[in-house]
């Protein structure tokens, strides 16, 4: 059965960003190193929306493997462990963490990615580190150049307010990541995802158009374009489909003005 937005319910999403916050704390020593990516960021790169994204309800860190040593993955379980934090004994790039929102016990899924190039070799899932084991992942090595700093505000865990600043991924590497994604797996959210940066990211097409104009001649970029036009070839292939079914249109105009919308804002992005 297709996920759809009704299947993010309001508490669980507000426990995901507790969990964000929570965790900007927990790793502030490893704050230049950490970037949010995954169902998070639309929010956050498209702060004035007239429609409010519909959020995640998991966080996706994505861990800089060139700049954390072997010492400091172990530090970084340690200080997870620590503050109730569990990690998955058959995938090690997984943690949970289990939190009270309004009288109700949540549990928040936490991945730890890293980037492909660098590390250990390419063919290896995991990045060889003791403890804490982040799953290499397509795309995400591009996160680490220019991401946006933002500052979120928030009630933690344990009922406190805070605010910190964060990391998340810019818009050019969300959409690269995103666009992997769909090639690995049937998920409705991944273009809706990047069909709601291409309606509200400020400056719309156009402005993402130039952002993506210097990076046109990385692979990673050029692989994930490919797949786009593949994906969104016409308003009856997946990507367009998908976004329709997300939104749980019904109403068959409604549905067809949606895939064609989707359909020419990625062809504007591919063609320009």
């Amino acid at each position: 059965m297709a996920v759809t937005k009704i299947d993010y319910p309001n508490l669980a999403v507000k426990a995901a960003v507790m969990v964000m916050l929570e965790l900007t704390r927990i790793l502030g020593a490893y704050r230049d190193n950490i970037v949010v990516i995954g169902g998070m960021v639309p929010r956050y790169l498209a702060p004035d929306a007239e429609e409010p994204h519909i959020g995640t309800t998991d966080v996706d860190l994505a861990l800089d493997h060139r700049h954390i040593s072997a010492e400091g993955y172990r530090l970084i379980h340690n200080l997870l462990a620590s503050h109730a934090y569990v990690q998955d004994p058959g995938q090690p790039f997984i943690y949970r963490r289990q939190v009270n929102v309004d009288g109700n016990d949540i549990t928040v899924q936490i991945d730890l990615l890293s980037g492909e190039y660098g590390g250990t070799g390419k063919s290896r899932r995991t990045q060889k580190v003791q403890d804490a084991r982040p799953r290499k992942a397509r795309g995400v090595d591009l996160v680490f150049d220019q991401p946006e700093s933002i500052e979120i505000t928030g009630i933690l865990p344990g009922g406190a307010k805070d605010k910190a600043v964060i990391k998340i991924s810019g818009i050019i590497p969300f959409i690269v990541m995103k666009a992997m994604a769909m090639q690995d797996r049937l998920k409705a959210k991944d273009p809706y995802d990047i069909y709601y940066c291409l309606l509200y990211f400020p400056g719309g097409p156009q402005r993402i158009v130039e952002l993506l104009a210097p990076l046109r001649t990385n692979k990673l970029v050029q692989e994930a374009l490919v797949i786009l036009a593949e994906k969104f070839a016409s308003p009856e292939h997946v990507g367009p489909v998908h976004i329709a079914d997300f939104m749980e249109l019904t109403d068959l105009d409604d549905r067809a003005r949606t895939q064609r919308d989707a359909y020419e804002r990625v062809r504007f992005i591919l063609n320009h």
